[in-house]
């Protein structure tokens, strides 16, 4: 008997202790961390959240707030107009070459969309109906250009600015300023979308050749007919597309 109990308190002794016993402690402090970590995630993905959501906030007030400018704007705009209009109603309704003054400084003062409006107004109830027939296709033209210019940032600006100051011929405008273009899209061209509008691209291409002729530059543009594509556009609109590639400095007189 003796033996035997002397055997169980033997093994007793000798029976190790087992894993999580011998390491609950750190097993605990790993399963806290974890935790922690998990803890620590979740409130950076909720973060995350709300700061999208601030931000969406953010751009749909920006958004509303730039939209009630632009009408408290053009409430503005009209009440000038119809103070401008009031002052010089004698000559905006009759004829004479103070109604084309007051036709230009309308152009010139107010916004295109204003103008253009008012404009269409006066060419059926003005005395002279032509000269406001006239300005209404002027302010058309500035409110929705039918020719745009696209160009590489390094392209000689002095060509651009003979342009825009000198070429406003017929319907054809050039605000380039908006367009510029990184390298690689063009070696230089004008691009029309309808078969009409081929003398009219001719056109714009001897008008900028010659004018950088004008400024000791050799332009060489190609046409391009993009009547077949499916990019559809009004007719009237072409697109100039300029390149350094298409331009080199020469000494010779022009032609034009």
């Amino acid at each position: 008997m003796k033996s035997i109990q002397r055997k169980f308190i033997s093994r007793t002794q000798n029976k190790k202790p087992s894993f999580i016993k011998e390491n609950f402690s750190v097993i605990v402090t790993g399963i806290a961390s974890i935790a922690a970590i998990g803890v620590s995630a979740a409130q950076i993905y909720i973060a995350s959240i709300d700061k999208d959501k601030e931000l969406q906030l953010s751009k749909i007030n920006a958004e509303e707030t730039r939209v009630l400018e632009e009408k408290k704007a053009k409430q503005v705009w009209m009440l000038d107009v119809a103070k401008f209009m009031t002052e010089h109603k004698k000559d905006i309704f009759g004829k004479g070459e103070k109604s084309k003054q007051l036709q230009q400084i309308m152009l010139v003062t107010f916004p295109e969309e204003i103008t253009y409006n008012i404009f269409e107004g006066l060419s059926k109830i003005s005395e002279d109906q032509q000269l406001w027939a006239d300005a209404k296709k002027a302010a058309r033209i500035l409110k929705d250009p039918s020719t745009k210019i696209f160009y590489e940032t390094d392209f000689p600006k002095e060509i651009l600015s003979s342009i825009a100051d000198t070429l406003a011929e017929g319907d054809i405008q050039y605000p380039y300023q908006d367009h510029p273009i990184p390298k690689g899209l063009t070696n230089g061209d004008i691009r029309y979308f309808s078969e009409k509008d081929k003398l009219l691209a001719q056109q714009i291409k001897n008008n900028f050749e010659n004018h950088a002729c004008n400024e000791g530059y050799e332009l060489k543009l190609n046409l391009i007919p993009l009547t077949e594509a499916d990019i559809k556009k009004p007719i009237g609109y072409v697109e100039i597309w300029l390149s350094t590639k298409a331009i080199s400095v020469h000494s010779k007189r022009c032609s034009a």
